[in-house]
C-alpha cells in the first residue's frame, strides 16, 4: 500500500497498544566501555518516541543499532515480532534521517527523493507516482528541480525526510535532524514534523539532546545517562514525577533543597524546609524514605509574597530578578542556598527586591535520597 493510500485511509492514526519495536537487553561495548548497557524498551506502534540525554549517553548508538549500522554486543532488536539479528540495514524496513541530511549536492530535489527507489529498481511509472505524491505532500513541488545548495535549511530538512518517507518504512529513525537549524526555524519545522508523523501514524524514534524539543513533540521519552536507561515515560510523567535526581535535574529547571522528614503517614509526609514544615504527598515505598532527603521543586511551583504576608511562609531575600516577558524569574536566598522562583503573572506589579515569603505548592515536588 502506498503512502498516499495510507494517508487517505487514516487521516489520524491513534497510538495502539501493539508493541512495534522492542529492545531486549541491548548493549554495545567498546573494549571495557559500555556505550549502551542492558537497554530494555517497548515502543508502541504509531508512537513518537524520543531518545534524550546528554552528549555521549548512548542515544545515537542505540538508533544505529536499530537501523543495523552498528551491531549490538549483546541483546536483540525485535521489529513487528521479527528479530533483526543478522539482518543488514538495507533489508530492514527502517529508514534513517541523519543530522547532516546527507543530500547529494549534484542531484535535484526530485532525484534526491527518488534515489532509493531507483536502487530498488521500481518501475518508472510507480516511481514517478510516489515521488510526485511526496513532493506535493511535503510542499516541495515548486523546488523539485533545484539543487540542495539553493534550498533553505527547512527545505533541506523536508527533502531528507521525504527521501526517507518515500521508501515507505515501518519505522522512521531520526538522528538530531533539526540541530543545524536556527532556533525559530527549529520550532516551526518540529511542529511540521510532528504533524506529518501523526497523519501517517508512522512509528518514529527520534534522537535529541534538546529537552524542550523532546517534551514538545513526543508521546514517550527514554532518558539515557552513560548508556543506562534512567526513565521511560510520557513527557508529563517525566516532568512532574521523575524517578531519580538525574531525570529531575536534566528535564527542565529544578531546585534541590536538603530537608528532614519529621512525620510519615500513609498519604502524606511532613518535611522541614529551612525553619518551616510543609506537607508532601507520600508516593514512596518505606525503604526509600530516609530521615534526611533531597526535595526537588520546580520554579513555577513556588509562590512569592510580600514580606508582610510571610508569617507562616519560608522567608528569603531576592538577590536578582530577570524579566522574561511572560515570566519574572527570581533568585532568592533562603539562608542555606539560593533557589529559583518563577512568577507567571507579571501583569501584576512584581516584587523586585527585598525580603519575601515563599509558599511551596504540592505539584512539582519530589523527594530523593541524598
Amino acid at each position: 500500500m502506498s503512502i498516499g493510500t495510507e494517508l487517505e485511509e487514516k487521516k489520524v492514526k491513534n497510538i495502539n497498544d501493539e508493541v512495534h519495536v522492542e529492545l531486549i537487553g541491548l548493549s554495545k561495548k567498546y573494549g571495557e566501555y559500555y556505550a549502551v548497557k542492558n537497554l530494555n524498551l517497548k515502543i508502541k506502534k504509531g508512537s513518537f518516541t524520543c531518545l534524550l540525554g546528554p552528549s555521549g549517553c548512548g542515544k545515537t548508538t542505540t538508533l544505529r543499532m536499530i537501523s543495523g549500522f552498528v551491531n549490538p554486543t549483546e541483546g536483540d532488536i525485535i521489529i513487528s515480532g521479527v528479530s533483526q539479528r543478522g539482518i543488514p540495514p538495507h533489508k530492514r524496513n527502517t529508514s534513517m534521517v541523519f543530522q547532516e541530511y546527507a543530500l547529494f549536492p549534484h542531484m535535484t530535489v526530485r532525484d534526491n527523493i527518488s534515489y532509493g527507489l531507483k536502487l530498488k529498481k521500481l518501475p518508472e511509472a510507480e516511481l514517478k507516482k510516489r515521488v510526485d505524491y511526496m513532493l506535493e505532500f511535503m510542499d516541495l513541488t515548486s523546488v523539485a528541480d533545484r539543487f540542495p545548495k539553493f534550498l533553505s535549511g527547512g527545505q533541506q530538512q523536508r527533502v531528507a525526510l521525504a527521501r526517507s518517507l518515500v521508501m515507505e518504512p515501518e519505522v522512521l529513525l531520526m538522528d538530531e535532524p533539526l540541530s543545524n537549524l536556527d532556533a525559530k526555524l527549529r520550532v516551526k519545522v518540529r511542529s511540521e514534523l510532528r504533524e506529518i508523523q501523526k497523519k501517517l501514524g508512522l512509528t518514529t524514534i527520534y534522537v535529541t539532546h534538546d529537552q524542550e524539543e523532546a517534551l514538545s513533540i513526543s508521546d514517550y521519552i527514554a532518558i539515557l545517562d552513560e548508556g543506562v536507561l534512567q526513565q521511560f515515560d510520557s513527557p508529563w510523567e517525566l516532568y512532574f514525577s521523575p524517578k531519580n535526581k538525574f531525570v529531575a535535574d536534566f528535564v527542565g529547571l529544578n531546585n534541590f533543597i536538603p530537608v528532614k522528614v519529621e512525620k510519615v503517614e500513609k498519604d502524606y509526609m511532613i518535611v522541614k524546609v529551612v525553619d518551616k514544615t510543609i506537607e508532601v504527598e507520600n508516593r514512596y515505598s518505606a525503604s526509600d524514605i530516609k530521615e534526611n532527603m533531597i526535595l526537588s521543586i520546580r520554579p513555577e511551583s513556588i509562590r512569592i509574597y510580600p514580606v508582610e504576608e510571610a508569617n507562616d511562609l519560608i522567608k528569603g531575600k531576592i538577590k536578582i530578578h530577570n524579566f522574561l516577558g511572560s515570566v519574572v524569574r527570581y533568585w532568592v536566598d533562603i539562608g542555606s542556598q539560593d533557589i529559583i522562583v518563577d512568577d507567571h503573572d507579571p501583569y501584576q506589579k512584581p516584587i523586585l527586591s527585598g525580603e519575601v515569603g515563599l509558599r511551596f505548592e504540592s505539584f512539582g515536588i519530589n523527594l530523593f535520597g541524598q
